[in-house]
């Protein structure tokens, strides 16, 4: 593939895309699943999992940082032959799909509960691929630039929203704090990851990124901006309903927000707005794994668009969108994927890669 220097991305266009990227569908329900772990101190285990998955970044930057005008397809190639390459490029093609999946049906679910109560999940599903499909066609740079006029818009009106929750909180739900073992803690860090994961589409950005020297700072901005949003979330949610509570609640970011005196006057159901920003942003973080996934692929057959592999995955979205029974069944298979495919593709695949490439490079220099 040739990359046009119109197709690169800015600092700040890095920093918007981490942010997009991340925050999507999870936080709906991030915060009854720590609250089944770690109760009260959800907050910890949010800022843990977002200071240990900005620590894996710090790998996977160290890793495309070797050879920063290639992907990490081309690495994976180096490290382990064509054959092999191609093999474990095939395996972030299924990640992608697969978490593609997952939030695809999450979004659907919430939607058909607060607004689209008569439509089929295969007509919500269909119609929420193809707009991002459209999308998903064109370059990095025209996303990133789509996400810069979302992004901004979602966390100004998150924190405002928050403002009017602060007036009926009660911060005496979140004491008493650390009084839960550690392994349960760690549990809850498991928990926030799926919440956090997306950065490693960057894996495959390093070649349309201008200014590489200070992807480190965009990166930092983006989670720190994250995981401050996160905070806000599962500590307000914590003061709002007490962690018992929270627990038995399916959409608790909704609950949360729900109740806003201020939208009740305004319109009849302000659910509906608080379910069309968490559309928007699951949008942002869906358009950017469908490109990714057909970035991978145009470096696999080597062909000069990503176009035509945008579609070719959506078949598969798809139906792997339907397999769960219901909505408890995906937050299940969700929690088993992260913690076993993502922790494979994110963490030991990356760290096995560089380690081969610095032996061989070592063993060169000899």
């Amino acid at each position: 593939m040739t990359i046009n220097d119109n197709d690169k991305i800015s600092s700040f266009q890095c920093f918007v895309l981490f942010v997009s990227v991340m925050i999507g569908i999870g936080i709906m329900f991030m915060p009854a699943s720590v609250a089944k772990t770690t109760e009260q101190n959800g907050w910890l285990a949010v800022l843990l999992g977002g200071m240990l998955s900005f620590a894996v970044f710090l790998l996977i930057s160290k890793i495309t940082m070797s050879n920063p005008d290639v992907t990490f397809i081309e690495l994976l190639n180096d490290a382990f032959g064509k054959i092999l390459g191609i093999f474990f490029s095939l395996i972030y093609v299924l990640y992608f799909i697969i978490f593609s999946a997952f939030e695809t049906r999450l979004i659907v679910e919430t939607a058909k509960e607060f607004l689209f109560n008569l439509t089929p999940n295969e007509v919500l599903i269909i119609t929420f691929l193809l707009t991002c499909a459209y999308i998903s066609r064109y370059g990095i740079e025209v996303i990133a630039r789509i996400c810069e006029i979302l992004m901004p818009g979602i966390v100004v009106i998150i924190v405002v929203l928050s403002f009017f929750v602060y007036q009926r909180l009660d911060f005496s739900n979140l004491l008493p704090i650390l009084n839960i073992p550690f392994l349960k803690l760690i549990q809850g860090i498991g928990t926030t990851i799926f919440s956090f994961l997306g950065f490693e589409a960057f894996l495959f950005f390093m070649p349309y990124i201008r200014r590489k020297d200070k992807l480190i700072k965009s990166a930092l901005f983006g989670f720190l901006v994250t995981v401050l949003l996160y905070e806000v979330i599962i500590i307000f949610a914590t003061a709002d309903f007490g962690a018992k509570e929270m627990q038995t609640m399916i959409w608790p970011t909704l609950n949360l927000f729900r109740d806003v005196t201020v939208l009740e006057v305004v319109i009849e159901r302000p659910e509906s707005i608080i379910v069309a920003l968490w559309m928007i942003t699951t949008y942002t973080t869906e358009i950017i794994f469908l490109m990714t996934t057909g970035l991978i692929l145009a470096r696999i057959f080597n062909t000069k668009e990503h176009n035509f592999f945008v579609f070719s995955q959506l078949p598969f979205i798809y139906i792997l969108s339907l397999i769960p029974q219901n909505i408890s069944e995906t937050q299940k298979l969700m929690d088993y994927f992260s913690y076993f495919f993502a922790t494979f593709v994110v963490l030991f695949l990356p760290l096995v890669t560089y380690t081969v490439l610095s032996i061989k490079k070592k063993v060169k220099k000899t």
